[in-house]
């Protein structure tokens, strides 16, 4: 059963195409690519596919890896099946493939912004050899970053009642509420 299902991914991955310069890369999807994929995701049983899969890509290229995840999670019902949290997970790993393949799964490393960048400094310092993709994910963790404080400053900006206002709205809410009185 392993066997098949391990022969099955590979087909899948036969079908991934890397394009682009190394650490750059992107996965072209050939024609038959999800028919494949549909096969694979039947012979499998569905708890643990996250580790399942990852398993038996070893030697694969993590982008495909991480490739494969992303089409399972943004275009699949229920995910396909994969635990995103278990993925964020990997960002903690000491094994640097899993770092490498969470990298490119298209999630960030924590909620928190102001985390995921801590958590990218960190990753850059015991991996090196991944910096290029930290640095790729620390553009959009900054972008979301700024547009959280953008987003911020808008509300402050919108919606603070201006200062010589706020003392005749108290008084007002202080007679409706009878205080004082």
């Amino acid at each position: 059963m392993i066997n098949e299902a391990r022969t099955q991914l590979q087909k899948v991955y036969n079908l991934m195409v890397l394009e682009g310069r190394p650490g750059y890369e992107q996965v072209a999807f050939g024609e038959e690519t999800f028919a494949e994929l549909l096969t694979f995701l039947a012979m499998v049983p569905t708890d643990n596919i996250t580790e399942l899969i990852y398993k038996l890509s070893d030697g694969m290229p993590a982008v495909k890896v991480a490739e494969l995840y992303n089409v399972l999670c943004w275009s699949t019902e229920n995910r396909g099946g994969i635990a995103l949290e278990e993925i964020q997970e990997w960002f903690y790993s000491k094994q640097p493939r899993r770092v490498e393949v969470a990298l490119q799964v298209d999630i960030f490393p924590s909620n928190s912004m102001q985390e995921a960048q801590r958590i990218l400094e960190e990753i850059e310092k015991k991996h090196r050899h991944l910096k290029h993709l930290c640095v790729a994910l620390r553009r959009e963790v900054d972008h979301r970053l700024a547009e959280e404080e953008n987003w911020a400053k808008y509300r402050r900006d919108t919606f603070a009642m201006p200062k010589e206002v706020t003392p005749s709205i108290m008084g007002i809410i202080k007679d409706i509420k009878g205080v004082g009185k």
